[in-house]
């Protein structure tokens, strides 16, 4: 029960925004359902939301797994993040969070796959009793991205 609490608190402090307004199907533009349908085919319930960067967010299950895919306006897909357990991140990231984050206590792993030909990022959740750190790792455990949240006293 603690960790659901703490993943949807993390949730909702780092949804600041972050996460987007929901949109109806019908408002997400044509090409970005179609781009979505072909790199998905068969994902249902979906829930789209339109990011403050204008771009598009469909987020799914898949393989009982938690899934959100990001597009642009034009229907060009830009990356797809899949829920992980902490056990499937690379040992390097492991190893990073051990030595670098001692203190916090992991809420959320993810893959992110990037458009191109960006290597894939392994995105990681992280609380303390003062803030919340989102922090994107490289395979080899180096640090590509962090941005940190504070709690909001009860």
């Amino acid at each position: 029960m603690n960790r659901i609490l703490a993943v949807v608190t993390a949730w909702a402090v780092l949804a600041g925004g972050a996460l987007g307004q929901p949109l109806p199907a019908g408002e997400v533009p044509a090409k970005v359902r179609d781009a979505f349908q072909a790199k998905f085919p068969g994902a249902g319930k979906v829930e789209w939301k339109l990011k403050r960067d204008k771009s598009y967010e469909a987020e799914f299950k898949r393989r009982g797994a938690e899934v959100a895919a990001k597009f642009d306006a034009k229907g060009t897909w830009l990356e797809t993040e899949t829920a992980i357990e902490q056990s499937a991140l690379p040992q390097e990231v492991r190893a990073t969070i051990a030595k670098g984050y001692k203190g916090y206590k992991v809420i959320e792993t993810q893959k992110v796959e990037r458009a191109g030909d960006k290597p894939m990022l392994f995105e990681v959740h992280l609380e303390n009793a003062g803030e919340i750190l989102k922090v994107q790792f490289e395979r080899n455990g180096a640090v590509a991205s962090k941005s940190t949240t504070r709690k909001k006293s009860p």
